[in-house]
């Protein structure tokens, strides 16, 4: 677990929400200004300011400046995942013959950038709570347990943490207010800290018995895909025709991919067949907060759906392998604090 600590100040436009921008509830993007960085190696420290992502970029799956051209950084806010607002799948990565311009042709034809009932929905309710806590920008303070810079940014190029807002003279942890709302299924990575992830179970446990914001049609078919349900930039809201079953966007991310190379012959058997050729690592989370990262069993996630794709444990029962990532100056080599 680490012992460091990374608070970032910054600032949330609340224009950047749907259906005025394209923010959903789970990624959101803060302004900072030089110096917003602070770190601190063990809790007997004070912090410092650190400048080490200032000019860096990050190097995963794909290459991201930390901070973007207009000052911000892209929030993944931990322990969580919303439904999606919008998500157009790329093509199952060949693993002989890359794909002819046909089959991309073909598969670009059948893509859609396609959405979960209640991505709207739980969208709206953030951009609520955040609006009736103060006026746009909204100061913040990002905060996530890391050791080393590479710690700090997913493979994506986003920074994994939880976001904190003054609401009623509190401060309070909007990763966990849409936990605890029902707002977001608990998703958990390899850099969730133990007890994030007891929280947010704790939180997200509540909801669902409560059966509080989408968890009343929260469902274990996986295959329930709709390929009409699209995105609708602009809007507008209409949250209650945004009423429908609802899986763990994990899963639908996948289940969404499957469905079009299906239809375009890129792929062919049930959707467990292609969780299988494709496989995500992950763990049991009893087993890893039993046993550690080193030593709980190795697991993938076709294990826990079955042909008839139903998926067979909540996802608070799983952690995922975070992909790795480095953080780098403009001269390619690692930054330190």
């Amino acid at each position: 677990m680490a012992q460091g600590l990374l608070e970032v100040a910054g600032a949330i436009d609340l224009g950047q929400f749907w259906p005025v921008g394209e923010s959903d509830a789970d990624t959101v993007h803060i302004g900072v200004v030089p110096g917003a960085f602070r770190f601190r190696p063990d809790k007997n420290f004070a912090f410092q300011v650190t400048h080490a992502f200032e000019g860096a970029a990050v190097r995963g799956k794909a290459r991201k400046d930390c901070i973007d051209s207009k000052g911000r950084v892209t929030i993944r806010l931990q322990g969580i995942d919303a439904p999606e607002l919008h998500y157009r799948p790329d093509p199952p990565k060949s693993k002989g013959e890359p794909l002819t311009q046909k089959q991309r042709t073909a598969f670009n034809h059948e893509n859609g950038n396609f959405r979960q009932f209640y991505g709207e929905t739980a969208t709206l309710a953030l951009h609520s709570f955040l609006a009736k806590a103060g006026a746009s920008p909204l100061a913040c303070i990002v905060r996530t347990a890391v050791d080393q810079p590479n710690d700090v940014f997913d493979t994506y190029g986003r920074l994994v943490g939880d976001i904190f807002i003054k609401a009623g003279g509190h401060e309070v942890n909007v990763n966990h207010w849409l936990a605890e709302h029902g707002w977001a299924f608990p998703t958990f990575y390899s850099s969730t800290s133990s007890s994030e992830i007891a929280d947010v179970s704790a939180l997200a446990e509540t909801a669902r018995k409560s059966k509080s914001g989408f968890w009343k049609q929260a469902s274990a078919n996986v295959l329930a895909f709709d390929s009409t349900l699209l995105y609708r930039k602009g809007g507008p809201p209409d949250p209650q025709d945004d009423r429908g079953s609802v899986i763990l966007p994990k899963l639908f991310r996948r289940v969404a991919t499957w469905a079009v190379a299906k239809k375009t012959k890129l792929v062919t058997g049930s959707f467990q067949k292609y969780l299988s050729a494709y496989p995500d690592a992950c763990y049991a989370t009893h087993d890893l907060l039993e046993q550690g990262l080193a030593a709980a069993t190795h697991r993938r996630l076709d294990e826990f759906v079955t042909a008839q794709g139903v998926f067979t444990v909540q996802a608070r029962d799983l952690v995922f392998q975070e992909a790795t990532s480095r953080v780098v100056d403009r001269n390619g080599t690692p930054v330190h604090w």
